[in-house]
């Protein structure tokens, strides 16, 4: 009978300890690659930005990006770089690769996910929320929607003030230094920013990025030139731009610039970038930084 008692009681201690066990603890949550600057900010802006241990050269022009080690251009990864940070998931552009080494990632064991990189706003809003929803948070997801919704309204009544006055006329140009000059025409990056803003872009007869070509810019007549910031210095400001072909043929152009990463992509800083471009292109002035 004391041997009964002395089990039960054994028993009722173990369920004890066990009810009042602590839960175990959760797992954390993968570390992170993001390629392409639309996607890094995507990520930072959702507060996801601590996950982050590796982005695509593009993306360390974001300031919040700035610390977080970088593997390569994004169409270019290699995949040892990319496994030595750790990471358990990789989110990218469609233009992440080479496809053989985001391969070679899954076989590793990594999640690889990428998203469409179409230049347009519909775009932009299902990006946010598909990345929202890939990292858990799909309430802040929408809350990041709405707002660039808000600011792309606030830029849309500020054009629609002026509507019925001359457009501004806009040449987006991706500068890579005086050797690496591309006019950026229709179904790029820059033509959204600029027609989002109001204007028109002086080259919207061309499809995609084209050399900068002396005739074309002269027959676009541009009043502004849109350039990224973090080309300024390497064309030598508004002076050397005026010094190049077509460009020193123009008179009373404006230089305009966005961040780096705007001019690159669509991401939840938009409705700041067409602002900034606003501010600068209105009103509409036959002076500027040209020659």
């Amino acid at each position: 009978m004391r041997r009964t008692a002395s089990k039960w009681g054994l028993l009722a201690a173990l369920f004890s300890l066990t009810a009042h066990a602590a839960p175990p603890a959760a797992k954390p949550a993968p570390k992170l690659i993001t390629i392409g600057p639309a996607i890094t900010q995507t990520v930072f802006a959702l507060g996801a930005g601590d996950r982050v241990v590796g982005v695509d050269d593009s993306s360390a022009a974001l300031p919040e990006a700035s610390k977080v080690r970088t593997v390569g251009y994004q169409r270019a990864l290699s995949a040892e770089g990319v496994l030595s940070l750790g990471a358990g998931v990789l989110l990218g552009s469609a233009e992440a690769g080479p496809p053989a080494v985001l391969a070679q990632l899954k076989q590793a064991g990594m999640t690889v996910e990428t998203f469409a990189n179409e230049p347009t706003v519909e775009a932009a809003r299902s990006r946010i929320q598909g990345i929202a929803e890939r990292l858990g948070v799909p309430e802040q997801g929408r809350a990041l929607v709405a707002k660039l919704d808000e600011d792309l309204t606030k830029a849309a009544g500020r054009a629609a003030q002026v509507k019925g006055t001359k457009p501004p006329r806009i040449l987006a140009i991706y500068a890579r230094g005086a050797g690496t000059m591309m006019v950026a025409g229709s179904g790029t990056v820059a033509d959204t920013l600029i027609r989002l803003t109001g204007g028109v872009n002086a080259a919207e007869s061309l499809q995609g990025y084209k050399p900068l070509g002396a005739e074309a810019v002269v027959a676009a007549a541009p009043e502004f030139v849109l350039l990224p910031a973090g080309s300024v210095a390497t064309v030598g400001g508004a002076e050397g731009l005026a010094k190049l072909p077509g460009l020193s043929q123009v008179k009373g152009w404006k230089l305009v610039t966005v961040e780096d990463v705007d001019f690159m992509g669509l991401g939840p800083g938009l409705g700041r970038a067409v602002a900034r471009v606003q501010d600068s292109v209105a009103p509409v002035a036959g002076k500027g930084g040209g020659r």
